[in-house]
């Protein structure tokens, strides 16, 4: 049976400035902390990197040409704030369905709607974790993240030769990951694989940023499991 693991891009699109918001509010209190699930940063590094991540999607939705990649035309703005609501505003002036650029097949503006979404839901949960919290995130947010997420594998990544079973505890939720002839594979269904992960969606989706395997169950190879997380993109 087929899983509907999708939410409406309206829906994603609150989501991506809410967690925008939010991820911005958290890492202005304190932009010396470090950000523990990437330890290369602290919150105004990420702050940047999310700027940066911003002016450039914005960039690909105003060029509206979905053949080639856009350079920006404008300056990046100072403010967190000011980047984020530049790109809430070319999200309204343009349909979902409209043409632009990305690295993926889904060259519509839906694609980075989507992708904000989850950017900024993710790294919402990396600047409160340098506060030392973390909001839940809803389980149909998590499975769309988890489709998304393995949407993107498909795209340019090196993959593991094992096969990994990520199981949900709190809904439906479940994938076998394994690669044929170095191209991924996946299966929405319970199965027999070299290792597994379970889990809430919420931790499986962080899992596979990787953010870490603390909350969930593992069985099987500890070097598949570590293998599988953070893969691609």
């Amino acid at each position: 049976m087929e899983q509907n693991n999708h939410m409406e891009l309206k829906e994603l699109l609150v989501v991506a400035e809410e967690a925008g918001r939010s991820l911005i509010d958290s890492a202005e209190k304190d932009l010396d902390a470090n950000v523990p699930k990437c330890p290369e940063w602290n919150n105004s590094e990420l702050l940047n990197h999310l700027k940066m991540v911003w002016w450039f999607s914005a960039a690909q939705i105003s060029a509206g040409d979905q053949n080639e990649r856009a350079v920006p035309s404008d300056e990046m703005k100072d403010s967190p704030l000011d980047q984020l609501e530049h790109l809430l505003d070319a999200f309204q002036i343009n349909d979902f369905s409209s043409p632009c650029w990305s690295w993926t097949s889904n060259k519509t503006v839906g694609f980075w709607v989507r992708r904000m979404a989850h950017e900024n839901t993710v790294h919402n949960w990396d600047a409160e974790g340098a506060l030392g919290t973390h909001s839940p995130i809803s389980t149909l947010l998590a499975l769309d993240g988890i489709e998304e997420k393995l949407g993107l594998l498909k795209s340019d990544a090196d993959f593991p030769n094992t096969s990994i079973h990520l199981h949900c505890t709190d809904c439906g939720g479940e994938w076998i990951l394994s690669t044929s002839s170095g191209e991924l594979e996946i299966k929405r269904e319970h199965g027999k694989a070299d290792a597994a992960v379970k889990g809430k969606a919420e931790d499986i989706l962080l899992y596979l940023w990787g953010r870490g395997q603390e909350n969930l169950e593992c069985f099987g190879d500890e070097e598949t499991i570590n293998n599988w997380s953070s893969i691609g993109p």
